[in-house]
């Protein structure tokens, strides 16, 4: 039976989070000398031995460091949120399942400015992103950036080869799949429900983005970011 994974931002230090803790001792009903395997979500995976179990405290003794090969490209998603919540929620989940490097929720024109708060908790993301991390068995837990404006972000110095998912009616662009091959760093512009405005198109444009296709049909906007971040990942097989 292979070792459940738990996640520690300090492995060295032998102790898990309080939440990991909680699951450890009435989840699992552990017991001290139990093997399992740990990771900081920056790519150490380590070998590791329970020596006590509460569920408010959990220490552990670590031992063998096991190899881990990072994706050799990064995959990065700028996308405005929805006004649901669980919407949100549910597309860092699967964004997080597939790979990606890091998400920012932006701030545009048809963003609902009063509900940005709301719908998107720093804290409430990061707990789902490790769950969602340590489920689909992967050891780098993804930047999470929730409180950037799109023109904040078009003005950031950047790396990534930039592309927006927007192409007007009448108008053809190339797949993302294919835009995206080969590329070792990519940041997709996800736009809100309403899409982004003109201006702000424009804006991207002059930013030196692409425009691209995620394919014939609508999108909603989370399934946009899921279909975006998948193509990115074809692109490169």
């Amino acid at each position: 039976m292979e070792s459940p994974l738990f996640y520690t931002p300090g492995i060295n230090e032998g102790l898990l989070p309080e939440s990991e803790a909680y699951h450890v001792a009435k989840v699992l009903r552990a017991r001290p000398g139990m093997p399992i395997l740990v990771t900081d979500g920056k790519g150490t995976l380590r070998q590791a031995i329970l020596t006590e179990v509460s569920p408010k405290r959990v220490s552990f003794q670590p031992a063998e460091s096991l190899p881990v090969s990072p994706r050799p490209y990064k995959v990065r998603i700028a996308v405005a949120p929805t006004r649901k919540p669980e919407r949100n929620e549910w597309m860092l989940e699967k964004l997080v399942e597939i790979g990606v490097d890091e998400i920012l929720f932006v701030r545009t024109a048809h963003t609902h400015q009063e509900s940005f708060g709301r719908v998107v908790n720093h804290d409430r993301m990061e707990k789902i992103a490790i769950s969602a991390m340590k489920q689909s068995g992967q050891f780098f837990l993804p930047e999470i950036n929730t409180y950037m404006s799109l023109d904040e972000l078009l003005d950031r110095p950047r790396d990534a080869a930039g592309f927006i998912a927007y192409v007007p009616e009448k108008a053809t662009a190339p797949h993302l799949a294919k835009a995206a091959a080969g590329i070792a760093d990519t940041l997709v512009l996800i736009g809100p429900e309403g899409d982004f405005s003109k201006e702000e198109v424009q804006a991207a444009l002059d930013s030196g983005f692409g425009m691209v296709s995620l394919g014939a049909t609508r999108l909603r906007t989370e399934t946009a970011a899921i279909a975006a971040c998948h193509a990115v990942h074809l692109g490169q097989l």
